[in-house]
């Protein structure tokens, strides 16, 4: 869904008539809450992140709306009669002030002298909501003795992730997370004990581009997990405080929008990676952005991101490749007497003949492990670099040639019909990623290896492209191009030097 329009202009006489009754609006460019008079809890919440091409373009999201169950809501417990709070009517004022919005609410409780006031304050320029609840009046505090207030939380609709196949399926998920100093974690799906937070710990949900959490520092002691996918923060045991004040965070997964709210929000981007990997996908990122002000489209930044990152990597190339080439030479020694012993042998005569041959040789047994650690020391990079375009905000309905968004599949087709992993749609990327691969396998020459070996490395390179596209099928088309782009710049580095050697050899 798109910010094709902008948002409400606030005004004082702000109430509308809906499906649940009045209603107060507040709107900003980016959140549009409105609150119902009945409970004042809110039947509408959305947030909106403005792209670059002006004002009333971006990406929203609807956090609450209707048939959204439970959303957000306020509930009291503890001994005494149950108080139903939405039942209550609410008379509302509102205010503007320089940096926010708010609509105070207020209601007399069904017990003489208490009150209870909710007031929701919306920031002009970020994605907070501040939240004060208050219950007030000569026989508040003798109410509030053995009751506590509670905050409810659903996940709504429009988090709910878009329907993927394959691999992909990973990466569309909403997690119930607590994000902290400590970092950020995962309540696992199937928890149902209370979990004790800690001071500034917020708690909430947290898809692939959007997340709604919550911090209170006076009523937030736990968080307490639902069936249903909800949670409840409430205060921590032997409290009975008469006012709590809660803190929203409704918006993107972006670092800007996040560290404007709490720059702690900011571990919740690339949560899934090793601490020490994290900083190299913030590195990347910030490349990434950088090539997108230069050049002016993610997609040509992507491609050059690819060739930026492989011309960084040349020493670590060097290193991995003049390994490969020991293993090479290796095998090259080998492979005579191999096929002699396997010829002539068998069962433990053949290990026994082939472990003398290595040691005849000079050869480790496990000497292939270095072509491994080749590639090892540059995975890292491959982990961070693909983990950072998965969840890059940025590149959400950004098209690039044929492909409409490149942080979905580039679904070039429909196809008449779905096939299991698959899914419904013919990507084209993944075929010319695929392409380019076997391109590079068929004209690579290793030095020192005999045919037959060469044959033998080529199958393998070939069920290593297959395997590939397996994986990438369904991937996002960001994550596909990039590593298109890298293949096709291995593949022209590698007809560029086979041409400079063929020039060097003909001038001499």
């Amino acid at each position: 869904m798109l910010c094709t329009e902008a948002a409400p202009v606030f005004a004082a006489s702000a109430f509308a008539e809906d499906a649940h009754g009045r209603a107060v609006r507040l709107a900003t460019a980016r959140l549009d809450l409105a609150l119902s008079i009945d409970g004042a809890d809110p039947v509408e919440w959305r947030a909106c992140h403005l792209s670059g091409a002006g004002a009333g373009s971006g990406t929203s999201l609807r956090f609450v709306g209707d048939g959204d169950a439970p959303g957000v809501r306020l509930i009291l417990r503890g001994d005494g009669p149950p108080v139903d709070l939405r039942a209550l009517r609410f008379t509302a004022d509102l205010a503007e002030g320089a940096r926010s919005r708010v609509v105070t609410l207020e209601a007399d409780l069904p017990v003489e002298g208490v009150h209870l006031v909710k007031s929701y304050e919306v920031s002009r320029d970020g994605y907070e909501v501040a939240l004060m609840v208050q219950v007030t009046g000569p026989n508040a505090v003798s109410f509030m003795a053995g009751r506590s207030l509670a905050l409810e939380i659903g996940v709504g609709r429009g988090l709910d992730p878009p329907p993927a196949a394959g691999f992909a399926a990973m990466l569309e998920r909403v997690d119930r997370v607590i994000v902290g100093g400590n970092g950020a974690r995962v309540v696992a799906a199937d928890a149902r004990d209370s979990i004790r937070l800690g001071a500034g710990d917020w708690a909430g949900f947290a898809g692939r581009f959007w997340s709604m959490l919550v911090r209170s520092d006076d009523c937030g002691g736990t968080l307490e997990p639902r069936s249903h996918g909800g949670i409840v923060l409430g205060p921590a045991d032997g409290r009975h405080p008469t006012s709590c004040r809660y803190v929203f965070y409704s918006g993107p997964l972006e670092t800007r929008a996040l560290a404007h709210a709490d720059p702690h929000l900011e571990r919740l981007l690339f949560a899934g990676l090793w601490s020490w990997l994290r900083p190299l996908s913030f590195a990347l990122l910030s490349l990434l952005r950088s090539l997108t002000s230069v050049i002016g489209h993610p997609g040509v930044a992507i491609v050059l991101l690819a060739v930026s990152v492989k011309i960084l990597l040349l020493p670590l190339t060097t290193v991995a490749e003049r390994l490969q080439e020991q293993v090479n030479a290796a095998q090259a020694r080998l492979q005579p007497g191999i096929e002699a012993i396997k010829a002539a042998y068998r069962g433990e005569e053949r290990t026994r003949r082939t472990l003398a041959l290595y040691r005849e040789q000079g050869v480790h047994p496990l000497y292939t492990l270095k072509s491994l650690v080749g590639f090892l020391i540059q995975l890292p990079v491959f982990v961070a670099v693909f983990d950072m375009l998965a969840v890059d905000f940025d590149l959400q309905h950004v098209s690039f040639l044929w492909m409409r968004d490149l942080s979905r599949p580039d679904a070039l087709l429909p196809l008449p019909f779905c096939i299991p992993f698959f899914g419904c749609e013919l990507n084209a990327l993944p075929f010319l990623m695929s392409a380019v691969s076997l391109a590079t396998v068929r004209r690579h020459r290793a030095s020192g290896l005999t045919p037959s070996l060469v044959r033998r490395q080529r199958r393998t390179l070939t069920a290593a492209t297959l395997l590939f596209f397996l994986l990438f099928y369904t991937f996002p088309a960001a994550m596909v191009l990039y590593w298109t782009s890298t293949n096709a710049f291995q593949l022209v580095s590698q007809e560029v030097a086979r041409l400079w050697r063929g020039a060097r050899s003909r001038a001499s």
